[in-house]
């Protein structure tokens, strides 16, 4: 395991050596920083780019493979600034959740990826399933989850949907797919509707009527 951190160190500092200054830190099993490499769980390469503001990042885990990508505005690592990717292992034995995943290849797979505006979450975060397929779109306004929530199965279809207004559900929430709709007042539920499926296809067929 050594040698192949070492690999992979020297291969990244070969591929940052465009940066104008580059900074090795290693994590603990609770993702604190620590300067003890020994027993670290995971490190991260990260340098600035000559005329740039931004600290790029990337973090892997002690055998080399990527967990993160993303850049920040301080060489503390403290303020996320734009895009972040977060990855996770692919698991070959997930029919037993449902679906299997594809073999593409790929030990990795991206799990979770959105925006950092000075340090909060900003805009749409989405998170997928090993297939590369959308699971949850969330959008959050200055770090608040604000404006449309959305659900999906493995299939891509949509099962779940609503809105968030200041970290609340707010208004009509359709789940299920349908079968059951349920209104929130900042949080507080004022109905809960239940559908079969047979009422469902009944409605929808109204919808289309016009009716």
């Amino acid at each position: 395991m050594k040698k192949i951190f070492i690999a992979s160190l020297l291969i990244l500092c070969s591929a940052l050596c465009g940066y104008s200054q580059v900074k090795t830190v290693y994590f603990d099993i609770k993702d604190k920083v620590t300067v003890d490499s020994v027993h670290a769980a995971s490190y991260a390469v990260y340098g600035k780019v000559s005329g740039d503001s931004l600290w790029v990042f990337k973090k892997y885990d002690m055998d080399g493979y990527i967990a993160t990508t993303g850049s920040f505005k301080d060489s503390l690592l403290e303020v996320p600034q734009g895009r972040f990717v977060y990855y996770d292992w692919i698991n070959p034995n997930k029919s037993v959740t449902g679906y299997v995943a594809l073999n593409t290849g790929r030990d990795r797979y991206k799990v979770l990826s959105g925006d950092f505006e000075n340090g909060l979450k900003q805009g749409r975060w989405l998170s997928y399933y090993e297939s590369g397929l959308v699971k949850t779109l969330v959008t959050y306004d200055r770090g608040v989850t604000q404006g449309p929530f959305k659900a999906f199965d493995d299939k891509g279809e949509l099962i779940e949907t609503g809105q968030y207004v200041q970290d609340k559900k707010d208004g009509e929430w359709v789940i299920n797919g349908g079968l059951r709709v349920v209104t929130f007042k900042m949080d507080e539920v004022v109905s809960d509707v239940k559908r079969t499926k047979k009422e469902l296809k009944q409605l929808e067929e109204a919808k289309k009527k016009g009716l």
